[in-house]
């Protein structure tokens, strides 16, 4: 924590002209990781598998799915409506099904439900890695929306996948305890809608109401907006339900709720979301600096070859042909689909899916999730922070219309 602290100061001091040769802070935090990982094995094997460890991270998780539902611009599926469906309704659940199988044939030894553990981390989509790639303007802009809205978004219909494959895996030794934790994941589901959505609806009324008769300001609802997530997440656990789930759709209704009959457009004002924005971002520091420590604990042993392997293929194959396969009929060409799949950064989302993976499975699934966890984000900051916007060629703009 320490050594994270001083990492994050020191970047914070020099990151304008870190960013002009297109080292984000996620890059630079992995690489201060790796190096002060050298002095902090000790205390990596002592803390990273603890109960406090996994709270920290859960938390973490349920500020960045609420900050994700109320920060894409335009509201759900705005603008590019036909490419974001496509990517979340075609491409995602593809992506799952296909990276899943894929684990399963490549460990034949684990649990199915690790197998889609794995899908899980290693999948989501996040800009972390390579902020300036969403904003490039060489790419279509058509594009760069759809990829933005998508990453805001995947992680809301990842979590509950996730949450599932981990009750499975705890279960998956007795066919009644597997039984037993699928019967549980209905009602936690449901108390999770409840929870969310009454206290995004009633939060978000309030803020509106109390905004236009002068009784609050933007600057005002900031602390509202960084404790509505940690508290829906709170309650719903409290009840049994899944806090990810309700924190994301608390994010959601509060949105629609806070700018209802406004001319906001759909959007949170920008002054709200400072708060929670700057915390979201410096716990996302965090996570990567953890990842570039643990990736000197990790290879202290040998790596095992087939999660390398897996890392590779869910950053190319694995994300590329889902989407491919998402847009038939589409008028949007080849060139643009392409982008489409080769732009799919991992950051922070799949260093939280797993870091809680690891600390839910036990010893040798829990190893093999880290291992492509870590490979997996490194690999990305390579291929999308460093590599992209130097080798990637930008597609030609083409007319905005499509199916």
């Amino acid at each position: 924590m320490r050594f994270g602290m001083v990492a994050i100061i020191v970047w914070a001091m020099v990151s304008a002209g870190l960013r002009r040769h297109h080292l984000s802070g996620t890059v630079v935090m992995v690489l201060c990781g790796l190096v002060s990982g050298i002095f902090l094995i000790g205390d990596l094997e002592e803390h990273l598998d603890t109960d406090l460890a996994e709270h920290i991270v859960e938390l973490v998780l349920a500020l960045l799915l609420f900050l994700d539902a109320t920060e894409v611009r335009g509201g759900f599926l705005a603008g590019e409506r036909s490419i974001v469906a496509r990517l979340l309704a075609g491409a995602l659940p593809l992506s799952i099904l296909t990276a899943a199988c894929t684990a399963a044939v490549m460990f034949p030894s684990t649990p199915v439900s690790v197998a889609l553990a794995l899908a899980c981390v290693a999948m989501p989509v996040d800009f972390a890695p390579a902020p300036d790639l969403i904003r490039d303007r060489r790419l279509p802009r058509r594009i760069r929306h759809g990829l933005a809205v998508e990453s805001g978004y995947n992680d809301g219909i990842f979590s509950p996948v996730f949450a599932a494959a981990l009750l499975l895996a705890a279960g998956s030794d007795h066919e009644e305890d597997a039984a037993a934790s699928l019967a549980h994941a209905v009602p936690a589901i449901g108390y999770a809608v409840l929870v969310g959505v009454g206290a995004g609806a009633v939060v978000g009324l309030l803020a509106r109401i109390t905004v236009a008769r002068g009784w609050t300001t933007s600057h005002g609802l900031r602390p509202v907006m960084l404790l509505l997530p940690l508290a829906v997440y709170g309650f719903t656990v409290l009840v049994d339900g899944n806090g990810f789930v309700a924190a994301f759709l608390a994010g959601l209704v509060y949105r629609r709720a806070r700018v209802a009959g406004s001319a906001e457009h759909g959007d949170v004002p920008r002054d709200e979301l400072l708060l929670v924005d700057e915390v979201g971002n410096l716990m996302s520091l965090f996570m990567w600096f953890v990842v570039g420590a643990v990736a000197t604990l990790l290879f202290q042993t040998p790596v095992d070859w087939r999660a390398a392997v897996f890392a590779l293929l869910a950053l190319t194959v694995l994300r590329v042909v889902p989407v491919l396969l998402s847009f038939p009929g589409s008028s949007i060409p080849a060139r643009e689909r392409l982008t489409l799949g080769l732009l799919g950064p991992r950051g922070t989302s799949t260093i939280v899916f797993g870091l809680l993976a690891f600390n839910a499975l036990d010893d040798d699934s829990a190893s093999l999730v880290l291992q492509v966890t870590v490979l997996t984000v490194l690999g990305s900051s390579v291929l999308h922070g460093v590599l992209a916007t130097r080798v990637l060629p930008a597609p030609a703009a083409t007319p905005p219309a499509h199916r």
